[in-house]
C-alpha cells in the first residue's frame, strides 16, 4: 500500500551515503517514484535524488598557494600584515566585484582564485590559501558509471520531464508551499552533474511554465519555474565558458519577460530563485546575474507601482554579496536618492528600505 511505501521511504535517505553501495534497481525505483500519483512519496523521491545527485558528484579540484603566488599571479603587491585592518583595502579590492574584467579564454576562468565566502580577506590574509579550482571533472557518455547513467537517461527523457514538471505544479495549487529548497537542490545537482545537456528540454517547459493562462495554476508554475532556474544558475557554477555563455543568452531573455510580468503572487518565488542562486558565492563568478539585477535598476516606471517595487524587490537579494559589490551599493543608493520624491508612497516608503540596505553590509562586517 501507500502507506507502507512511504514508511520504507522515509529510510532511504538516511541509507545514501557515499561508502554504501547503492543497488541500480533502487536508483531506477527512486527515479519513477518521481511521478508517483502519491504526494508524500513524490517529496521524498526529490529528496533522494538530491542526496543521489550529491554523492554522484565529481570531486572538486583544489589548489594550495601561497599569498605572496596569489598576488604575484594577479600582479599586485604582497599585503603587509602588521598594518592590516578590517574592512575595504587596496590589498582586498580585487576580491570584489569592482573593475573586475571577466576572463577571455578558458584557461584565464580557471586560473581564476574565486573565493566564494564573503568573510573571506575583509579581516586579514592568511598565509596560504587553499581554494577550488574554477574547473570540475565532467560526465560523458562514455565515461558515466551504470549508477549515474540511470538518472542521466531519465532527465533526457522529455516525456519524463513533462511529467514530472506536471505534478509539481499539481502539488504547489495543492498545498500552496513556499520555494521548494529540496527541488531546488535536485535540480542544482542534475544541472551541476550534467551540464548543458539538459538545457534544452528544461527551457521548453520553463517557457511553457511562465505563460500558463489558467489563473489558479500561475503561482504554483512561477514556483517551479523558479526552482529549476535557481538550480540551473547554482549548478552551473563549475561550467567552461562556452557552457556559460549558452546558458545565458538563453536566460537573459527568459528572465526580462519574467521581470517585466511580476505579480504579487508570483514575487516571493523569483525573489527567493535570486537569493539562492547568488548564496555563498563570489561575486565575480556571478557577474552575468549581477548585471542582469544591474539592469533592473535603471528600469524605472512611475506608472506601475507593484512594478516598480517588485524590480526593488528582486535588486535587494544583491545583498547576499554584502560588502564585495561597493560600486553597485553606491549606484543603488544613487537611484533611491533619486526616487525619494516618488509619487507612489509605496515606493517612496521601499527607497527609504533601500538606502539602509545599501549601508547595512558595510555597518555589518564593521561592527562583527
Amino acid at each position: 500500500t501507500d502507506r507502507q511505501q512511504i514508511l520504507i521511504m522515509a529510510f532511504i535517505p538516511f541509507l545514501l551515503q557515499r561508502q554504501i553501495q547503492i543497488p541500480l534497481s533502487c536508483i531506477r525505483i527512486l527515479v519513477d517514484f518521481l511521478i508517483h500519483e502519491n504526494l508524500d512519496i513524490r517529496k521524498i523521491a526529490e529528496q533522494c535524488i538530491s542526496t543521489l545527485c550529491r554523492i554522484q558528484k565529481p570531486p572538486r579540484i583544489y589548489l594550495e598557494k601561497s599569498l605572496h603566488d596569489i598576488f604575484y599571479q594577479i600582479k599586485k603587491s604582497c599585503p603587509d600584515e602588521a598594518f592590516s585592518c578590517p574592512g575595504d583595502r587596496d590589498d582586498n579590492l580585487w576580491i570584489t566585484l569592482n573593475n573586475y574584467q571577466p576572463p577571455k579564454t578558458q584557461i584565464e576562468w580557471e586560473q581564476t582564485c574565486f573565493l566564494d565566502k564573503s568573510f573571506h580577506r575583509y579581516y586579514k590574509w592568511p598565509k596560504v590559501i587553499k581554494y577550488p579550482m574554477n574547473k570540475r571533472e565532467r560526465y560523458t557518455k562514455n565515461t558515466m558509471p551504470e549508477d549515474v547513467a540511470i538518472l542521466y537517461n531519465r532527465f533526457m527523457d522529455k516525456i519524463f520531464i513533462t511529467q514530472l514538471i506536471q505534478y509539481m505544479v499539481i502539488t504547489d495549487e495543492s498545498n500552496e508551499l513556499n520555494f521548494n529548497i529540496h527541488r531546488f537542490r535536485m535540480f542544482k545537482g542534475l544541472f551541476r552533474n550534467f551540464g548543458f545537456d539538459l538545457m534544452n528540454h528544461f527551457m521548453e517547459q520553463l517557457d511553457i511554465l511562465i505563460h500558463e493562462n489558467i489563473t489558479e495554476k500561475q503561482e504554483g508554475c512561477h514556483r517551479v519555474a523558479a526552482e529549476i532556474v535557481a538550480g540551473m544558475i547554482r549548478g552551473s557554477k563549475y561550467w567552461t565558458l562556452e557552457m556559460l555563455e549558452k546558458l545565458w543568452q538563453k536566460l537573459i531573455p527568459f528572465l526580462n519577460e519574467v521581470c517585466t510580468n511580476l505579480t504579487s503572487e508570483t514575487l516571493s518565488c523569483w525573489g527567493s530563485c535570486f537569493k539562492f542562486s547568488m548564496e555563498d558565492l563570489d561575486p565575480r563568478r556571478m557577474y552575468r546575474l549581477i548585471e542582469f539585477i544591474r539592469t533592473l535598476i535603471n528600469n524605472q516606471t512611475t506608472e506601475n507601482t507593484l512594478l516598480e517595487t517588485s524590480r526593488w524587490f528582486l535588486v535587494l537579494k544583491l545583498t547576499n554579496f554584502e560588502w564585495r559589490i561597493p560600486a553597485i551599493w553606491c549606484e543603488i543608493n544613487e537611484h533611491a536618492k533619486e526616487m525619494l520624491d516618488h509619487p507612489y508612497k509605496a515606493v517612496r516608503e521601499g527607497e527609504i528600505y533601500r538606502r539602509q540596505s545599501s549601508f547595512s553590509p558595510i555597518v555589518f562586517f564593521a561592527n562583527w
